[in-house]
């Protein structure tokens, strides 16, 4: 196997393609929007999740204290 070289970035990012089963692309579509996040934010968050970095699926927004509730 040959060493990972980084392909051309597009901004911050790289380009991925990719084939998938209508049904496996109808269950991102279903889960993505259920997360609100993007197709390619919720594929990026399962990259990470399996890699076991944190992740925009696991490591929601804190809940925040009400105003009234702070000190």
């Amino acid at each position: 196997m040959t060493e990972y070289q980084q392909p051309k970035l597009q901004g911050h990012k790289v380009a991925l393609s990719t084939r998938v089963s209508p049904e496996q692309h109808r269950a991102a579509i279903e889960a993505s929007r259920r997360t609100g996040l993007s197709m390619a934010e919720y594929i990026g968050a399962l990259i990470d999740r399996d890699a076991g970095r944190p992740n925009k699926l696991d490591n929601r927004e804190e809940p925040r204290l009400p105003l009234a509730n702070s000190a």
